[in-house]
This record gives C-alpha cells, sequence and structure tokens, in this order.
C-alpha cells in the first residue's frame, strides 16, 4: 500500500533504513528499542539517585514513630516511581534523535 505521499517506505529518522508504514521522522522498530533501552537505564540511574535523597531527608526530619516510618516508606516508593517515570519520558524525547 502506498503512503498519502506516494512513497511506498519512509527512511528511519535515526538508522535510515526503509521501513514500510513509518510516517516521516519517525524511528524504526529496531532504533525504538535501542532508545528505549537507553532511556530506561537512564530513567533508573536518575531514580535511584533522587530516591536515595528522599530517602536520607526523610529519615532525619520524620519524628520516630511507626506510623510515620511507614508514611515515610509509602513516600519514598512513589518518588521512585514518579521520578521513573517522567525520567523516562525526558530521556526518550532527548536520546530520540
Amino acid at each position: 500500500m502506498r503512503l498519502p505521499s506516494g512513497f511506498a517506505e519512509v527512511p528511519c529518522a535515526r538508522c535510515g533504513a526503509f521501513t514500510p508504514g513509518l510516517a516521516f521522522g519517525e524511528l524504526c522498530r529496531d532504533c525504538v528499542k535501542v532508545t528505549t533501552a537507553r532511556a530506561n537505564r537512564v530513567a533508573r540511574l536518575i531514580s535511584l539517585a533522587v530516591t536515595a535523597l528522599a530517602a536520607a531527608y526523610v529519615s532525619l526530619r520524620i519524628p520516630p514513630t511507626p506510623t510515620a516510618r511507614m508514611w515515610a516508606a509509602i513516600c519514598v516508593v512513589v518518588v521512585y516511581l514518579i521520578v521513573r517515570r517522567v525520567a523516562k519520558k525526558v530521556a526518550m524525547e532527548h536520546l530520540r534523535g
């Protein structure tokens, strides 16, 4: 099937491999896998560093009661998850091209 622009295949924005079904400026399946793997690695490192800092700060600032420690642990886990998601999105955008 031909694209509306008249081209049957479009080159990948990164590697230049002609792939059917791509729009101009998109990445092929292999380049998306590589970019996703790199973004996951970067996001994991960033989120672990931020979580370690948050855990250190929280452990110094909370009162030593069991309830406060439980809520602090929950908050640290939530910080990890949110930072990981945001860092992955940012890394995918910056590693794309």
